[in-house]
């Protein structure tokens, strides 16, 4: 123990391992210092262009490395009997899929927003999930865009492909399946130098392709089936660049390789501690090494680290259930290996398989586990193997510790093809072992080794391949996800939208999985926050083709008790329905159990007036009007509250010519009654009448701005919205979030401030906001806290204030405080 302790605690390791605690001190300092709205924030704004310039160092990595590659390749030669046998395996397994498994998406929620997010990096060079948008001759007109906490590597892969291919769902799902075939590979390929034996790494590879969850997963949209893939190629590249021979520059290939794997599930960052250990030797000649690798690794995973800091305390999924246990831990596990022993047929399916896994492949992974275990224990074999297959699953146990992380539901059966690969290994070596054990107790024990792995190569082989064939009636009717009615919702929608016009938006529980199909879409509690001025312009958008779709998500109430909470919007599609004037122009009541309905959106009830267009004020005094209804309207005009005429309106279009001499030099309010019948409908415009004695503020240079979350806004909201609050449009002003300071510079011109605080509509969620206005370092106003729905008109005196300062502070957080400065204006002194 003394020598082995000698042998590594060096000078170099120990100054090494020092500056890699203080690299990592560094890097868990910045994460607990990161806002959840700033992390958010910079995921969105610079994600893409991160993950872009780790593939840049990725294509270096190959250029340099190119040549060498070529040549370890070449002097790995593997037996062609072997090479025939693997190619054919592969070719087997890929037409398999194609014959027998359909190519459509298998979780939906994950692998659509995925969809989405490679589109919005193809069209925004933006890092987040498109969630609500409509479909131009352009392209995406994302109007919100949120976070996802996985799959980014997978989105950028999709934004590379449909520059070359339609960018839409049908494209991204022939992603996965190339991507499995060059996984089976590249896992040959490590584990053939490995285990210095092509024939076993054939029998694992046999094992891994085999894995029905695997096949499944190819021939969908899943993130981890590319895990399986980097990982394969990380361990290749690994494999074939030794200890004793590596350089700096194969890091340039290894660190951007890791940098893609962590970005492709959360926990991945948890496994990383392997890839380290293996060059421990070239890490400790050095003492800058080490650390030097730790924050290249740091940096490439970053998006993935500040992942966690923007959903740091969202515990979406568990209901009452924890979300992170011990308790979670056992329950998984065993949970997990019951769901694999899959002993129990599918009686609503005809006795087929129930879950995508084989009864003799979850039976041989036990044994061979246990028996490694007895061999690693009694014999001190594979030690090695066995501490960098530990350290690599500890992000197993970080799914596991999770209380989604059990295979009873349904959905998250395929988070074993993050363990799947170390499965695969362990069969195959356990089950070699064993039967080179158990031959040398025979006559064969001079060959007990090289007949212990033909007979694993034979048992794989066969297995993988008759188990295939055996269950093709199972694969063919998609065990498992048939059970899924979202599933089958979406293929339903896919063709049946196909019929409507192409302009048409739909109102839908998820949008963004419309967006994926090449739909516009928004979510039912947009639509309802749609003000007049919304609703006009969709509705002229689309041609008057706007659709509530009322799929599963419309029905019942959220289960508490479930490992999955998940959400509904029964109570959305409701209130819709109550509010509007709709048509229902689809029925379906018999393929899903329960009414799939679509109904097309007409007008909001007790308005008739909601098909009119109303302009801004012009600079000449006038107001465009055009509508869609063909009944006579009339208009009733109020200036600054007071009334003004009555008119008729019985034409299509219209100028409304207004009495100007009404407005007074600074903001004034045009507020247009359109009534037909009892049916009466309110429109508000903000006008600013200029004079040398006003001016408006939003239109002054801004000397200086921050805020936490964002940047200042002229003319919108934070997140580049129209400015609205309390369901009421704002034409002037600017939006900030708090916390936030903007400073302009008035030169002591001005005598009064005159503007109207409140939380933005687009954003319901803050606790609350403060406004203060500082004037030459000295507070001239604070207001109470302000909530969402509220708004407060002040005037606060500013006579002789040069320098002019409007902050914000939020609440206890400040996720949410989307604060607006509306209508703000200055006016002049006296005589000036």
């Amino acid at each position: 123990m003394k020598k082995i302790m000698k042998e590594w605690m060096t000078k170099n390791l120990v100054i090494g391992l020092v500056l890699v605690l203080a690299v990592l001190g560094a890097a868990f300092a910045l994460f607990n210092s990161l806002s959840v709205s700033y992390a958010r924030s910079w995921d969105i704004r610079w994600g893409y262009y991160f993950i872009l310039a780790t593939f840049g160092v990725l294509v270096a990595g190959l250029v340099v490395n190119g040549k060498e590659i070529f040549r370890r390749f070449l002097e790995r030669r593997v037996p062609r009997q072997t090479s025939v046998i693997l190619l054919l395996l592969v070719a087997f397994f890929c037409l398999f899929a194609v014959q027998n498994i359909s190519n459509t998406h298998r979780v939906l929620s994950d692998e659509t927003s995925w969809e989405s997010m490679g589109l919005q990096m193809f069209y925004a060079k933006t890092g987040g999930v498109c969630n609500e948008g409509i479909w131009t001759d352009k392209g995406l007109d994302c109007r919100t865009e949120v976070n996802n906490f996985k799959g980014k590597a997978l989105s950028f892969i999709y934004s590379i492909v449909f520059r070359f291919a339609n960018p839409d769902r049908d494209t991204a799902l022939l992603v996965n399946l190339p991507l499995y075939a060059l996984s089976l590979l590249a896992f040959f390929f490590a584990f053939s130098i490995w285990l210095k034996s092509p024939r076993l790494s054939l029998a694992a590879t046999a094992f891994l392709g085999g894995m029905p969850i695997y096949l499944m997963q190819a021939r969908s949209a899943s993130t981890e089936v590319l895990y399986v893939f980097l990982l394969a190629f990380l361990m290749a590249w690994f494999a074939m660049v030794p200890p004793k021979e590596v350089r700096w520059k194969h890091f340039l290939l290894a660190v951007p390789l890791i940098g893609f794997f962590a970005q492709t599930r959360q926990e991945t960052v948890f496994a990383l501690i392997p890839f380290a250990l293996y060059y421990h030797t070239y890490f400790r000649e050095k003492f800058y090494r080490l650390p030097l690798f730790t924050l290249s690794v740091i940096t490439v995973c970053w998006p993935s680290v500040n992942t966690m800091a923007a959903y740091r305390g969202y515990d979406f999924q568990g209901g009452s259930h924890k979300a992170h246990s011990f308790e979670n831990l056992w329950f998984n596990i065993k949970s997990n290996i019951e769901v694999m022993m899959n002993l129990d047929p599918d009686t609503f399916n005809g006795g087929l398989m129930k879950n995508p896994f084989y009864t003799s492949f979850t039976v041989i992974l036990l044994f061979a586990t246990l028996w490694l275990l007895i061999r690693l224990i009694v014999n001190r074999r594979y030690v090695r193997g066995a501490i960098l297959a530990v350290l690599f699953s500890l992000q197993i146990f970080v799914i596991l510790f999770n209380v989604s992380g059990t295979f009873q539901i349904e959905i998250n059966q395929r988070y074993v093809l993050v363990a799947l690969p170390l499965f695969a290994v362990i069969m195959a070596l356990g089950l070699k072992d064993f039967l080179d054990v158990i031959l040398r107790f025979t006559q064969f024990k001079k060959s007990s080794g090289r007949l212990a792995t033909i007979i694993t190569l034979v048992l794989a082989l066969g297995l993988s391949v008759g188990l295939a064939l055996y269950h093709q009636k199972s694969f063919q009717t998609n065990m498992l996800y048939y059970r899924n009615k979202l599933l089958a919702e979406e293929d339903f929608l896919n063709t049946a939208l196909a019929s409507y016009p192409k302009k048409s938006i739909f109102i839908y529980a998820r949008p963004w999985q419309m967006l994926a199909s090449g739909h516009s879409s928004f979510s039912e509690s947009s639509f309802l926050n749609w003000d007049f001025d919304d609703f006009t312009n969709y509705y002229r958008l689309s041609g008057g083709n706007i659709y509530v779709v009322r799929g599963q998500d419309g029905y019942g109430t959220v289960n508490l008790n479930s490992r999955v909470v998940g959400f509904k919007t029964t109570n959305q599609v409701e209130q819709i329905l109550e509010l509007y004037k709709a048509e229902r122009v689809l029925l379906e009541n018999k393929s899903f159990g329960y009414p799939l309905t679509i109904h097309k959106i007409e007008q909001k009830k007790g308005m008739s007036n909601t098909q009119i267009s109303v302009s801004e004020i012009q600079a000449s005094g006038t107001v465009f009007l055009e509508r869609w209804a063909e009944d006579s309207t009339g208009i009733r005009t109020y200036y600054n509250g007071a009334a003004g005429g009555e008119y008729r309106w019985n034409t299509k279009t219209d100028t409304l010519a207004l009495d100007t001499a009404k407005f007074s030099a600074g903001m004034n309010e045009l507020r247009l009654e359109f009534f037909t019948g009892e049916d009466t409908t309110v429109v508000y415009r903000d006008y600013f009448l200029e004079s040398p004695a006003v001016a408006l503020l939003s239109s002054l240079p801004i000397q200086t701005a921050a805020q936490d979350w964002g940047v200042v806004q002229p003319g919108r909201s934070v997140e580049n919205n129209k400015l609205k609050a309390d369901n009421r449009s704002y034409r002037y002003g600017f939006g900030t979030h708090a916390a936030s300071r903007v400073e302009f510079n008035l030169n002591g011109g001005y005598e009064m401030l005159f503007v109207t605080l409140a939380l933005d509509d687009e954003s319901s969620c803050g606790d609350g906001a403060y406004f203060k206005i500082v004037g030459d370092g000295r507070e001239l106003y604070s207001s109470k806290m302000i909530f969402s729905l509220e708004h407060e008109a002040i005037t606060v005196p500013v006579p002789g204030v040069n320098r002019l300062e409007l902050l914000t502070l939020g609440g206890n957080n400040i996720d949410c405080d989307h604060t607006d400065w509306l209508n703000p204006w200055l006016k002049r002194k006296s005589g000036e």
